[in-house]
């Protein structure tokens, strides 16, 4: 079984083996110009000269490779930064899943046997350790106060499933740290462009000044352009994935206090057939912080 650190460095590697690879595949594609040896009219080779050697306006298909590969170094963070964005949006969209947070199965199968009387203390502790989920270490932590008070169960509780919350917003911060990275570095990256673009102006007069500045200037707003991209993604994601683990808290609490009810010590002194009747507490609505845990 792979485990999470090792996980996520196998998806870092393989995001980094990408960025690596396609640009220089890229570069290996591009046409060498091609130069004519047939004889032609020396003033119809002039003209073609001067055509050819005409710097092209704007920004064409290769100049945002060429930036990243040699001209603006304030690429190369933001690219490191978006794959590290990439890669936690991967993670965290993995962690997040309700099966591996709480497995639908295990909970409903843990839940009857409990009311119907045919785990004790042991035995649903095996079971919880037989699972590697969220749910399975919270009912754990139930289990442990078997047979104590209900109020006293979650009281321990609140203190000891706290951790569990906190594993769910791992590296959320870090997606809130891009947001705000990302914008800095591509601003400080459209300066470093621009102070370059003057710069290698150098003794140019007439149109072509004016052609290299804006073609310059162009170039530099694409550090702009994916520093905001790179927050845009991480924001979006960010909320995404808190509102992912409020829905999952939620969910967790109503059923940690189903546990609960089950295993405290006013249910131990009922029958199994009584057990089986005990009043689960409705959830409460619109509700946005845990009771149990």
């Amino acid at each position: 079984m792979v485990t999470r650190p090792r996980r996520f460095a196998l998806v870092l590697g393989w995001l980094w083996a990408i960025v690596l690879v396609v640009p220089w595949g890229l570069r290996a594609q591009t046409p060498s110009p091609k130069v004519s040896v047939e004889k032609a009219d020396p003033s119809t080779a002039a003209a073609a000269d001067r055509i050819a050697v005409a710097p092209k306006p704007g920004v064409d298909r290769w100049s945002v490779l060429r930036l990243v590969l040699q001209a603006n170094p304030m690429l190369w963070p933001l690219v490191a930064c978006s794959i590290i964005t990439l890669g936690y949006v991967l993670e965290r969209f993995l962690a997040l899943r309700r099966e591996r947070v709480i497995p639908r199965e295990f909970a409903n199968r843990f839940l009857e046997r409990l009311s119907s009387g045919k785990l004790d203390r042991e035995r649903a502790l095996e079971l919880c350790r037989a699972h590697d989920s969220t749910a399975a270490r919270v009912f754990a932590l139930v289990v442990n106060a078997w047979g104590q008070p209900g109020a006293t169960i979650r009281q321990v509780l609140s203190y000891d499933a706290a951790g569990e919350v906190v594993e769910l917003k791992r590296n959320l911060r870090v997606l809130s740290a891009m947001a705000t990275l990302g914008p800095l570095l591509g601003l400080l990256g459209t300066v470093v462009g621009i102070i370059q673009s003057f710069d290698a102006l150098g003794g140019r007069v007439g149109p072509a000044r004016g052609e290299a500045l804006a073609h310059g200037i162009s170039l530099a707003l694409v550090a702009t352009a994916v520093g905001l991209a790179i927050a845009v993604v991480s924001v979006a994601f960010y909320y995404v994935f808190l509102n992912r683990v409020d829905i999952l808290v939620r969910e967790l609490d109503d059923r940690t206090r189903q546990v609960i009810e089950l295993v405290s010590g006013e249910a131990q002194r009922l029958s199994p057939s009584d057990r089986r009747h005990i009043p689960i507490p409705a959830p409460e609505p619109h509700r946005h912080e845990s009771r149990a845990i």
